[in-house]
């Protein structure tokens, strides 16, 4: 059944953190997997359409985080046919903060109690002083919150199967903002992106839902710096002549608390039903 309702179709996963454990601090535990898990939903996908077909399948990781850095430096080798893709944020990157969910998860570490340290979570977005600020700085350093650097993500670049892609350096749901602010964060990212790895032909929007996270007006936005393909977190395949410059490409966004053939059942579901609908196109 996977391969069948997988077959002639494209698809992309969304990961975020790579773990054995859950923190009992996490404060969204879902967004880290087992990478026994990770590997055996990949082989799983790739089981289901043997054969010479590859460039169907691609795995990404949001955020930047190291763990999700050497999963995929351990596993490009190992699947030339799957495509990786890294998103980070660049400012994050290249100055060493953490994000403000790890300062939620510090608070909680520490004896807060969790609503109060949600609020951590409700300070106003300036793009142009959130990763200079001292409560963010050094979080990446820490081994819980450790962050890719830029020489090491420089050199996952390099392998034939893997892309960096543009994450923005906020990380807040776009749709939440004023525009003003949407503008700038976007120049100064793609700028410290493309300073740091160069042309940006990936990007994509932090949490991802069409119309809740990003409507529109932010996707011409994001075609306007460069035309790269945007990616959402729409669970559903994908056609192959969907993927262009410019597009809005779906990713099934993974959550961790399931294993792997539950998640191959919602895979074959919701491709499934896409060849029932047919594909849903939001932003041609």
């Amino acid at each position: 059944m996977l391969g069948a309702s997988l077959k002639g179709l494209s698809l992309a996963l969304c990961f975020h953190r790579v773990g054995h454990e859950p923190r009992e601090t996490d404060w969204q535990p879902g967004l880290t997997m087992p990478e026994e898990e990770i590997d055996a939903l990949i082989e799983l996908l790739l089981a289901s359409r043997p054969g010479p077909s590859s460039g169907w399948l691609t795995v990404t990781f949001d955020d930047g985080y190291k763990d999700s850095h050497d999963y995929i430096a351990a596993r490009a080798h190992r699947w030339p046919e799957v495509e990786f893709i890294f998103f980070v944020c660049p400012g994050k990157i290249d100055q060493r903060a953490g994000f403000r969910w790890d300062l939620v998860e510090r608070a909680m570490s520490e004896g807060v109690a969790r609503d109060d340290a949600m609020k951590l979570l409700q300070d106003p977005a300036d793009p142009a002083r959130e990763n200079g600020r001292d409560d963010l700085k050094g979080l990446a350093r820490l081994p819980q919150f450790e962050l890719a650097s830029v020489a090491s993500l420089q050199a996952l670049q390099k392998l034939p199967n893997v892309a960096l892609g543009n994450h923005t350096n906020l990380h807040l749901a776009v749709a939440k903002l004023p525009d003003a602010v949407v503008a700038d964060d976007l120049k100064r990212s793609t700028a410290t992106f493309e300073k740091l790895f160069g042309p940006m032909r990936h990007f994509a929007f932090p949490y991802g839902t069409p119309e809740h996270h990003f409507t529109r007006k932010h996707v011409d936005l994001v075609r306007g710096a460069g035309n790269p393909m945007l990616w959402s977190t729409h669970a559903r395949p994908y056609l192959p002549e969907e993927r262009k410059p410019g597009a809005v490409l779906p990713r099934f966004g993974v959550d961790g608390f399931h294993p792997a053939r539950e998640l191959a059942g919602w895979i074959t579901a919701r491709s499934l039903r896409l060849r029932m609908k047919g594909p849903h196109h939001q932003y041609r």
